[in-house]
């Protein structure tokens, strides 16, 4: 590993590197970048966005399109009705990322049980077109902002999923924050459907 090209972490420690994906522990917190262009994917302080979000639905068998640095995967499977957890990764170096760092270094202290955490690699919409198995929860996290660029990809996921999603579950995706109108409006009217 070696830190040069450090851009917003240089005062961080570059735990992790596979290809283009690293991850950095700065005051006590992970980070996700993906790219030459040091793209922020994740960090794990987003975990109170997730509770904020997911308030008490995942149940059941649970699929996660999109791992980052698994703090959405980790907080789900805190849920006492999750009997198990898929998650789909379309990128390989985002799996051995996170198979590499270690417990010691991250910053949530959730009790991982990875007996019930199935981590698989293919693109998301493949998968919800080719897999057999319907699912109680959708959670959709594949991508770092909401806009005019990924509003197509995430109503396309959407669709996709739908396909998958057990009747009287339910599916959303993460919702970022700082999205914009008319984004926002979009965004919600196609998880709303579900």
């Amino acid at each position: 590993m070696t830190d040069k090209g450090l851009i917003y972490f240089k005062d961080g420690k570059l735990l992790v590197e596979s290809g283009n994906v690293r991850v950095y522990k700065m005051a006590e917190e992970l980070y996700l970048e993906i790219g030459e262009g040091h793209t922020l994917w994740a960090l794990e302080s987003e975990i109170h966005d997730y509770m904020e979000q997911l308030v008490d639905f995942p149940r059941g068998d649970c699929l996660e399109i999109g791992l980052g640095l698994g703090a959405a995967s980790r907080y789900i499977l805190t849920f006492p009705r999750v009997k198990s957890l898929t998650t789909v990764e379309l990128n390989p170096d985002v799996i051995k990322a996170h198979s590499l760092i270690k417990e010691s270094d991250r910053g949530l202290n959730f009790d991982y049980n990875s007996s019930r955490h199935k981590i698989l690699l293919s693109d998301g919409i493949s998968y919800a077109y080719q897999t057999k198995k319907k699912y109680d929860f959708i959670f959709i996290d594949c991508y770092d902002r909401i806009d005019e660029e990924t509003m197509p990809v995430i109503a396309d996921m959407a669709q996709a999923c739908s396909r998958i999603l057990k009747h009287g579950g339910k599916m959303m995706g993460w919702l970022d924050k700082y999205t914009a109108e008319p984004h926002y409006s979009i965004f919600n009217r196609i998880f709303n459907f579900y």
